[in-house]
């Protein structure tokens, strides 16, 4: 437990994080702000419309679901390759086992890429819903049938907007989780902390590119985070690829953490 403490305060108090943070709230204030410049004015806009996951007349939303796996590696997902170039878990590793380290700086990684995405979110939907009624939508107005019912959560879209809003804030926070594993996967094959820090965005660009649904579903991780669901999702995909995701991250941090020789 003293590891994870220890993990956990470097994580939460480095100046990357911090960075991260800096970044998605200024997407997501700056989507608000265009957002109440264009249409505050009207009375008419809804919680659905205003709030970034869901707007999408505005470049802000694609901004920040491209940039969401920089937003949830950077924070401290390059650190297993810091502390192996300058030799601190060799030092961290005396006082506790190996194993013991991969564990507290993998819980570490995962829960400050949670935050670094899940607040920047939830704090453009805390604003949003004190500027604009969760009420479902006029007809023929943008949102009002964006989610249908084939896509995921369509009653909750419909009758509970605030509700909606927050799966996906812990969604998005869950994945962005898993993809920050990522960076630890590839830590001892890379050469630099950018490179560590990056990759991860290369690999879900480009498989989502490949994998991106149709009618028939979706396997694309891009596509299947954002709350706009232009793409429909089905739940079994999203489940299949965070569990494929999560154990093959899981699953090579084990074997180079049980291979890694710090003494």
């Amino acid at each position: 437990m003293k590891v994870l403490r220890l993990e956990l305060y470097r994580a939460f108090h480095s100046r990357t994080f911090l960075i991260s943070l800096l970044i998605g709230l200024s997407i997501c204030i700056l989507d608000l702000v265009t957002f109440c410049i264009r249409f505050g004015g009207s009375g008419s806009k809804v919680l659905l419309q205003a709030w970034i996951g869901t707007d999408y007349q505005f470049a802000y939303n694609e901004m920040f679901y491209v940039l969401l796996p920089v937003l949830a590696c950077l924070p401290y997902g390059g650190s297993l390759y810091t502390d192996m170039k300058s030799g601190y878990d060799r030092n961290i590793c005396i006082k506790t086992s190996r194993i013991k380290y991969a564990f507290a700086k993998s819980a570490a990684v995962f829960i400050s890429a949670f935050a670094s995405v899940s607040l920047p979110l939830g704090l453009n939907m805390f604003i949003a819903s004190g500027l604009f009624p969760a009420n479902t939508p006029e007809r023929l107005e943008f949102m009002s049938i964006r989610v249908l019912d084939r896509n995921l959560f369509a009653v909750t879209n419909s009758e509970h907007p605030v509700l909606y809003c927050l799966i996906f804030i812990i969604i998005d926070g869950l994945f962005a989780g898993v993809i920050a594993l990522t960076s630890l996967s590839i830590s001892k094959a890379v050469r630099s902390h950018f490179t560590a820090v990056v990759t991860p965005m290369v690999f879900v660009v480009i498989l989502s590119m490949i994998l991106l649904g149709d009618e028939f579903g979706n396997w694309s991780v891009m596509d299947m985070l954002n709350p706009r669901q232009y793409v429909t999702t089905i739940w079994y995909q999203m489940l299949t690829v965070f569990l494929v995701i999560l154990g093959i991250n899981a699953l090579v941090i084990w074997i180079t953490s049980r291979k890694r020789a710090v003494i």
